[in-house]
């Protein structure tokens, strides 16, 4: 039984999340202690969450929390960890961000260091999409120490990562890639697939808000090449995104539009709504920029009631910046944010 959680996690470290997942199935068809099934439930909806199978993950850390409820509260507070990431992919950032600050207080009285800077590297992503990009940034400084100082070279590497991305929405381009840049060595020297695929996607977002686009393509192909591998479906489908924007701002139409509507059918699989207001953004773009007002205004108005229903303030800003095929002069409501990037001409390179 043990070998079986043991090539699970193999699996899973080496990126191979349909193989791990399959095991943890597996286990869960055996006879199992209580500990056990809730550590194969943690595992599947780890994997699941990473592949954005949401739903199903959602109900399996669900499950495995209330198994762990009187028999291990410690791992019951990473199932809730988990649990939040999850609903922040599918638009519930604010009940995200309360499970992590209960489990953050969990860990911090139980002295866990490893489970608080984790927690602090969640509430930075979680922070950024719902829109405080000054207060994620902050967690994310904080998550950066105590994994430094923990010696924790993986969440080094991946709060590099998320530093990455958070310069970027902030406008600070150079800050950006130079933490991508970190990323990508540290995560090529430990061999971690998936961080490799996710730190160029990133690098190549830095040459697309430079506005070097041709030098962008290649980054954003190696990581499709990747995410391809590992059977990635959330990273991949920003990926796509991303280069879906990169063809519009070059004017070719075409692949931008291919390359969004294979994003959109990923985050509609998924069922990222954060992600569809992207994409919507980028058909309604590419519409206007052909005069045919009327189709983009109508997939401007999905975006908008996407924006409307979510929590997202980030991306309802980018939504209300734009109407008709014109701009909103919205400068100051990014800047409230923390963010130097504003779109001041269609199309807009969004970060």
């Amino acid at each position: 039984m043990n070998s079986l959680f043991e090539q699970a996690e193999m699996a899973r470290q080496n990126s191979q999340f349909k193989k791990a997942q399959k095991i943890y199935k597996n286990l869960l068809h055996q006879s199992l202690e209580p500990v056990e099934k809730a550590e194969a439930l943690l595992g599947l909806a780890d994997v699941e969450r990473i592949q954005g199978y949401f739903v199903d993950s959602l109900k399996h850390y669900q499950s495995a929390s209330q198994l762990l409820k009187n028999i291990d509260p410690a791992a019951r507070v990473d199932a809730q960890v988990g649990w939040a990431l999850a609903a922040r992919a599918v638009g519930r950032p604010i009940e995200a961000l309360r499970e992590l600050k209960k489990a953050l207080a969990s860990y911090k009285r139980d002295k866990d260091p490893q489970g608080e800077a984790f927690v602090h590297w969640a509430l930075g992503g979680t922070l950024r999409i719902a829109g405080d990009m000054k207060g994620g940034l902050k967690e994310l400084q904080i998550a950066l120490r105590m994994f430094k100082a923990l010696k924790n070279p993986e969440g080094v590497s991946y709060t590099y990562c998320a530093l990455g991305g958070i310069f970027r929405m902030l406008g600070r381009y150079a800050e950006s890639g130079k933490f991508y840049g970190k990323a990508n060595h540290d995560m090529r020297h430990r061999g971690d697939t998936f961080g490799i695929a996710y730190s160029y996607c990133g690098l190549g977002n830095v040459q697309r808000m430079a506005g070097r686009f041709k030098q962008a393509l290649p980054f954003y192909q190696k990581a499709e090449k990747l995410y391809g591998t590992i059977g990635d479906r959330v990273s991949y489908a920003y990926t796509l995104w991303s280069i879906g924007t990169t063809y519009k701002m070059m004017g070719i139409y075409g692949p931008a539009w291919s390359a969004f509507k294979k994003a959109d059918a990923l985050f509609k699989t998924t069922g990222d709504t954060r992600g569809r207001i992207y994409t919507l953004l980028g058909f309604a773009e590419v519409e206007w920029l052909k005069y045919y007002p009327a189709k983009g205004n109508a997939y401007w108005k999905q975006a908008k009631r996407i924006g409307d229903q979510s929590k997202f303030v980030w991306e309802s800003l980018h939504v209300n910046s734009l109407k008709g095929g014109q701009l909103n002069p919205l400068k100051i409501h990014y800047q409230k944010v923390g963010s130097l990037f504003y779109p001041n001409s269609i199309p807009v390179n969004w970060p």
